[in-house]
């Protein structure tokens, strides 16, 4: 028996890439003591992004197939699944199918998994530029799931509360598994990279330049009443790549960025340099409202960071524990100033506190669940479908 896991992306390791980068190698381990047969299945690009998967490749090249046409655009890949999945899954063994990102199931192939990360394309309804595309690719990817997979596993609490309020169907119920994204980051033991940090105090925005999607210009706003309220020269800095869905968006942000002598975009770093960022930083900041995790959030926790977040957002709060600070975001000062408020009066509190800020439980969640429990929980899922449960 030999289990296909698919995992692809377009663009640089952001969230979902991070999920692959980190479960892969702890699955593979896992499937492979319960004696299955893994082989995993991607893109170029996310064979360019992705250690676990090049690793994995040095080492068993027979155990990466690298498939060019799951990084074309969404329609010719679907096309290219509808068309050829089946077979190319014939000819290579593969007998079950695990879709760890952007899955396309259809009725004629292999008995298949797949994990669903958020369901924003219900939520937002022109995420793609208008609603008819935003609608077709909720079909690929959210409705042939629900009508056609085997088992759907969601990576939160708060993406499963999501999906079932969507599609409330009892069948539906039946399907769905919550496996935990791991709150361990291995930033954190990484030797930071030497960076140029502001000397004065700054929040740190990691991820996508969607400035709808992740609420950046919210997170302007925030900055610019911080600095009001203290009369500190507050800053924030962007980490980040774009993909083509919001391209033209974020540069269009960026520049109102360029116009901004506190506000510094820095593209899309290396571990080492993250790490670094990560570790200079006075606070991250995380406004997404329709995260199924948000892995930036954990990984500030590692780094013993307050992490600003949508109070609207439960995979946020998920994430970060204690560590979280939850505010309504917004862009008019009213809001702004609020939200601001709330930021420095739980700053203050934590230099009152001796500095216990968010080390204590943000290690011990770290300890609590890590992408190498989630990884035996995946594969237990796996040998259950394998024996026909």
């Amino acid at each position: 028996m030999t289990i296909g896991l698919v995992g692809h992306y377009l663009g640089a390791r952001m969230g979902i890439g991070t999920f692959i980068d980190r479960l892969l190698p702890p699955l593979i381990d896992a499937l492979d003591k319960r004696g299955i047969d893994a082989k995993v299945i991607t893109s170029p690009n996310a064979l360019s992004q992705t250690p676990a998967i090049q690793s994995l490749q040095q080492r068993s090249p027979e155990k990466v197939s690298v498939l060019p046409a799951l990084d074309y655009s969404p329609i010719k890949r679907f096309a290219w699944v509808a068309t050829n999945f089946s077979s190319y899954c014939h000819q290579s063994g593969i007998d079950q199918v695990i879709w760890l990102s952007n899955p396309m199931v259809l009725p004629w192939h292999p008995p298949s998994i797949v994990v669903l990360h958020d369901v924003n394309e219900w939520k937002a309804k022109e995420k793609y530029g208008s609603q008819v595309k935003t609608t077709l690719r909720a079909w690929m990817y959210l409705e042939a799931s629900i009508a056609w997979a085997k088992k759907i596993i969601t990576i939160s609490e708060a993406t499963t509360a999501d999906l079932r309020s969507f599609r409330p169907q009892p069948s539906l119920r039946q399907k769905i598994r919550t496996i935990p994204n791991g709150l361990d980051s291995p930033l954190a033991n990484l030797t930071p990279a030497k960076i140029n940090p502001p000397s004065a105090p700054f929040l740190l925005s990691v991820g996508r330049i969607d400035p709808a999607g992740k609420k950046l210009p919210e997170a302007i706003a925030l900055t610019q009443a911080l600095r009001t309220l203290t009369g500190t020269p507050w800053e924030i800095h962007f980490l980040g790549g774009m993909n083509k869905s919001t391209q033209q968006a974020g540069e269009a942000f960026l520049q109102e960025v360029e116009a901004l002598p506190w506000a510094y975009y820095h593209g899309f770093t290396t571990d080492a340099e993250l790490a670094a960022w990560y570790g200079q930083s006075t606070a991250v900041v995380f406004l997404s409202q329709n995260e199924g995790f948000g892995s930036p959030i954990a990984e500030a926790v590692s780094f013993s960071k307050r992490v600003v977040v949508n109070a609207h957002n439960p995979a946020s709060l998920g994430a970060g524990g204690d560590a979280v600070v939850p505010v309504v975001p917004g862009i008019t000062e009213n809001e702004a100033t609020t939200a601001a408020a709330t930021v420095l009066s739980q700053l203050e509190r934590n230099q009152t506190e001796a500095e216990t800020l968010i080390a204590p439980s943000g290690a011990v969640r770290s300890k609590t669940y890590t992408y190498a429990d989630a990884a035996i929980a995946y594969a237990e899922e796996i040998s259950q479908l394998n024996s026909g449960h």
